[in-house]
């Protein structure tokens, strides 16, 4: 069996993170002063496992993520130019840090990007002193110039690179700010049990994974599923694209708030593919059966 490189690991795992584990930043009213890993508040991003935070300007407009650079939430200024915009990265990378530069740039290149170009590629830390590395892009998209600017730090195997893109010729001291934003939240990382029928419910979503029976799979989401403008007849053609090289699935649950018919989960899923985020996901009870739910929200394609 031929290996998988690197980045064809990286997008495969944001594939089938999209599917049984997507984003559940639920936006609803709330007085508390930090917000949890499931509520989207505007200014303010948490990610479920591993656990992290990092905050952007309030009126900036959550967008489509291109998933596959790896990018699983996204972020732009106000208008319909995106002229500036924030992409958050969470993906496996085994490698060092400073490999990191050269894989980002790959991404961009398998997104159609041309002329893509490592400007700086240097060490830097996170406020607590975390290792990091910042990185300078420049690419052309549809003719377009972007400039981008990421800062990169691990958690184990796992990589998040927060990136800001701008077209303007020089990124200003309004958006590079964002980048120091980024901190990891410890204690949240760990695998917990959750209730029986929750278990029982992860147990033949993974099962019916492994089998590639894509009816089966998608016959765990409820028909009202919508998750940032995503429904459930789309999940069925992504299944059928991307379930094939699945050979084993299991999931860890770090977080678990129950709402009475929901419930809210946070996690990662081990796979042939390595180790993956599994994004914060809601999921409701319907007629005694548990059924992926999502954030039900659409945002701007």
């Amino acid at each position: 069996m031929k290996k998988p490189t690197l980045l064809s690991v990286i997008t495969v795992l944001i594939f089938l993170a999209w599917g049984p584990f997507t984003l559940a930043h639920a936006q609803v009213t709330t007085n508390e002063e930090k917000p949890t890993f499931y509520r989207l508040v505007p200014g303010t991003y948490v990610n479920g496992w591993p656990r992290f935070t990092i905050t952007y300007p309030k009126n900036w407009v959550e967008r489509a993520s291109y998933f596959t650079a790896g990018e699983i939430f996204e972020v732009a200024a106000p208008g319909p130019d995106r002229s500036s915009t924030l992409g958050v990265v969470v993906a496996f990378f085994p490698l060092a840090l400073d490999k990191w530069g050269e894989e980002w740039a790959a991404a961009f290149r398998k997104m159609g990007a041309t002329e893509v170009t490592v400007v700086s590629d240097k060490p830097s830390q996170l406020r607590d002193g975390t290792p990091a590395r910042e990185v300078e892009l420049k690419a052309l998209f549809n003719g377009t110039l972007w400039n981008m600017m990421g800062l990169a730090a691990k958690k184990g195997d796992m990589i998040v690179n927060m990136g800001i893109g701008s077209l303007r010729s020089k990124l200003g001291d309004d958006l590079t700010p964002i980048l120091s934003s980024l901190e990891f939240q410890p204690g949240k990382d760990e695998p917990l049990k959750v209730p029986a029928d929750i278990q029982e419910f992860l147990d033949k979503f993974c099962s019916d994974m492994v089998s590639h029976d894509v009816a089966k799979v998608v016959a765990h989401y409820s028909d009202k599923y919508l998750n940032s403008g995503v429904r459930k007849g789309e999940m069925e053609r992504l299944y059928k694209q991307i379930i094939g090289p699945v050979t084993s699935f299991e999931v860890g649950i770090t977080d678990f708030v129950p709402a009475g018919d929901m419930a809210y989960l946070a996690g990662f899923n081990s796979s042939y593919w390595g180790k993956g985020m599994l994004f914060e996901t809601s999921i409701i009870k319907e007629n005694g059966e548990w059924k992926w739910y999502g954030n039900q929200r659409d945002v701007v394609p």
